[in-house]
């Protein structure tokens, strides 16, 4: 026992070292010239289909923890929004997210199978991210396998990730596109969403290195946003809610498709750091163990 944890903490340092220089530099993004020329495609985008997950990670960086009732998002509203975006701009990497979009593979199914029937030459590639606790149904199988621009993303935590290795058998078994991340022994921690005394250079830094605002812009109850951990935090009330700090999809003051696309790239490409930005840390790159769960008894 006790060589395994001495193994398993110098696999830790290691692993934490090898990224610590990685997030530390300047980040850097190998589309930034794209995304700066490119007026008609948002080069990622996670679509939030759900509130609810099967894990309830103590440091999610999104949010969840956070949520006392979550709900899933309907099929109706979900297809509303990603039907509106696409009306007016492409994407190249479409990743749907939750919570855990499993949970809600009802839905899962109806907007693979919308953006399948409408959007073949508009998305690029559909990225399920997946937690690997839940084994989808048949319909759900069967959808997943009849698109090829599916790919289904295990997150790989470890023994939380139950039914990972039975999930991978049928995919292998139905021709199902997939992915395995390998991931470090440790999260970088977003810190709780409250306001840090940091100073605006430190903010401005942050937001600059940010891989979470130039490869996870997030769409989710009808507004785009910078980030998954805005869009969750303005919905819980724990984050501030400013109009120009995100694009209403629905707005009536959007006369035509090319007024949307027109606001939705100049969120993408914004220059300065949201309010948000003030309620994260994830520039002081502090490590932490990854997937702890939350226990009733643990405060927050």
């Amino acid at each position: 026992m006790h060589i395994k944890k001495t193994v398993r903490k110098l696999l830790f340092n290691i692993s934490s070292g090898i990224m610590d220089i990685l997030y530390r530099r300047p980040y850097s993004d190998p589309e930034a010239k794209e995304r700066l020329r490119s007026e008609n495609k948002l080069l990622h985008l996670d679509l939030v289909i759900t509130e609810c997950c099967s894990l309830k990670c103590r440091n999610c960086s999104n949010l969840m923890q956070y949520y006392s009732s979550p709900c899933n998002l309907t099929s109706e509203d979900v297809i509303n929004d990603i039907g509106t975006l696409l009306e007016c701009i492409s994407i190249g990497e479409l990743k749907i997210i939750g919570g855990e979009p499993f949970v809600n593979q009802g839905v899962l199914t109806d907007v693979l199978q919308y953006l399948s029937e409408n959007y073949t030459q508009k998305v690029d590639t559909i990225n399920i991210i997946t937690n690997g606790t839940i084994i989808p149904n048949e319909d759900c199988i069967s959808t997943l396998a009849g698109i090829p621009r599916v790919i289904v993303t295990f997150s790989n935590y470890g023994n939380l990730s139950s039914h990972q290795e039975e999930f991978i058998k049928l995919c292998k078994q139905k021709g199902i596109r997939y992915s395995i991340i390998d991931d470090s022994f440790y999260w970088l921690d977003f810190g709780r969403p409250d306001k840090y005394d940091e100073p605006q250079e430190f903010v401005y830094r942050q937001y600059n290195n940010c891989y979470n605002r130039k490869n996870c812009n997030a769409l989710y109850r009808g507004c785009l946003y910078v980030c998954p951990r805005q869009a969750h935090g303005i919905h819980l009330g724990m984050l501030p809610d400013i109009n120009d700090e995100y694009v209403d999809l629905h707005a009536s003051s959007y006369g035509n498709t090319d007024e949307l696309r027109h606001s939705v790239i100049e969120l993408v490409r914004r220059k300065t750091p949201i309010s948000s930005c003030s309620y994260c840390i994830i520039g002081k790159y502090v490590h932490i163990p990854r997937a702890v769960q939350q226990r009733r008894s643990d405060p927050f």
